[in-house]
């Protein structure tokens, strides 16, 4: 805790603990294990791990059998591998690897870094990066794609078209690498983002070139702003984020270029639901008043996952309802009123959730306009749950400026299913 809170202190007057401040534009780095890397001396074998539950050791060992699920690759060093140590890789990080991990390390011995934990009675390290992992003679895993680097080549926008051009994407569990003791992050697999997914996203942002940026799955403040000094330093985006209420700390944030007049968090507001039973938005409904060529409202949305089945779609459909009635006290005293709201609606067409911004004939129906309407594109890629639910709705006075609008799918030189789970959608307002 001491060293959680010595560390923030430090970051907000501008220094690193146990240095003098920064030069003006310095960033501290990340913490995690992608400048050290595993050594051979004083590797613990895999078999007495167990030992060492809570520590960060390196444990060497050969993987005699691999698996593959839809989230994570096992790494395994027994065949009889139920209750032994085992080296896990989460989705996010596969990408990161120079071919399928499952493939890779098979039949290899390897040096494996990072903390022991126990997962179902049974010792693992989870493998953030590649830095964590390295064959026993001393050969390091490259990272694939190879960076492009902060300063090196990057992917060139497409040539820029009239209007103002607006994102929504969810980045996946954007988390830096400090443990906040105030939230549940590390309950997170991987408990940070590696540093070339981080430049993935960059190079994506880059290719989007969007004008404003609403943002799902920000860790905090700190982590989103460095990420653009670091990664976006000529981007000329302002971030804008308020902590919200998720327990593991995931918030909604917005990236603008345009002039911000003012921003509003609802992350206090409470609402009932249909049981009668008092709410509030599970993450925040952030609203940000954008300037410039846009002059409009933007709300960025996190809604209730689905984990938690009827009960879920209890809070998620009050959250929905909640909205729409800030939105159409908007629309009562301004039926010109341009706005739109963005993000992971976590819920598809068809159902009460979306029902209740889309349908004007709903009660309490927002009558708001699917900008994306047309498409057959999901948004969401993960099997089995392949689907739409990631949405940015209009008012109708906005919604006539609609250039074009899609879910992003592909981009020049970079996978996008290497960025996150989510393709992040698209849309250019101009006017008529």
């Amino acid at each position: 805790m001491r060293a959680f809170l010595l560390a923030v202190g430090a970051a907000l007057l501008g220094v690193t603990a146990g240095e003098s401040r920064q030069e003006p534009g310095a960033l501290r780095a990340w913490p995690t294990l992608e400048t050290a890397g595993p050594r051979a001396e004083g590797a613990i074998p895999w078999e007495r791990a167990g030992e060492y539950v809570g520590k960060q050791i390196t444990v060497r060992g050969t993987v005699v059998r691999t698996h593959r699920s839809a989230k994570v690759v096992h790494l395994n060093f027994r065949e009889e591998w139920k209750g032994s140590f085992q080296a896990v890789i989460f989705a996010s990080a596969w990408c990161d690897f120079p071919a399928a991990p499952e493939d890779l390390f098979l039949h290899k011995e390897v040096l494996v870094s990072g903390t022991v934990k126990e997962y179902q009675n049974a010792p693992e390290i989870v493998v953030d990066s590649p830095a964590q992992i390295r064959f026993a003679d001393g050969t390091v895993i490259a990272a694939n794609p190879p960076l492009t680097g902060v300063s090196g080549a990057r992917p060139a926008p497409p040539q820029r078209l009239p209007g103002v051009r607006v994102a929504a994407w969810n980045l996946e569990n954007f988390f830096d690498g400090w443990d906040d003791p105030f939230r549940g992050d590390e309950r997170t697999e991987p408990s940070s983002i590696s540093g070339p997914r981080r430049q993935r996203i960059a190079d994506a942002l880059l290719q989007l070139d969007a004008d404003v940026v609403c943002l799902q799955e920000v860790e905090n403040r700190f982590a989103l702003e460095e990420f653009v000094n670091r990664y976006l330093p000529d981007s000329g985006y302002q971030v804008v984020l308020v902590e919200g209420n998720d327990d593991r700390g995931i918030d909604v944030a917005l990236l603008s270029r345009l002039p911000i007049d003012s921003v509003t968090s609802y992350r206090n507001r409470r609402f009932l639901d249909a049981n009668g039973v008092e709410q509030r938005f599970r993450r925040d409904l952030l609203r940000v008043r954008i300037g410039g060529a846009l002059q409009a409202d933007v709300f960025v949305v996190h809604l209730k996952s689905q984990n938690g089945g009827d009960a879920a779609n209890v809070v998620r459909e009050a959250e929905a309802r909640e909205i729409v009635a800030i939105m159409r006290a908007e629309l009562a005293e301004d039926p010109t009123w341009r706005a739109f709201i963005a993000g992971d609606f976590n819920e598809v067409l068809g159902e009460p959730t979306l029902n209740a911004f889309l349908d004007p004939r709903a009660k309490g129906g927002g009558g708001l306009v699917d900008l994306c309407a047309d498409t057959t594109t999901p948004s969401y890629h993960q099997e089995p749950y392949v689907s739409r639910i990631d949405f940015m709705l209009a008012t109708p006075a906005l919604a006539r400026e609609r250039a074009e609008a899609a879910v992003v799918d592909r981009l020049t030189g970079v996978d996008l299913r290497c960025t996150s789970d989510h393709y992040p959608v698209a849309a250019r307002f101009a006017p008529r």
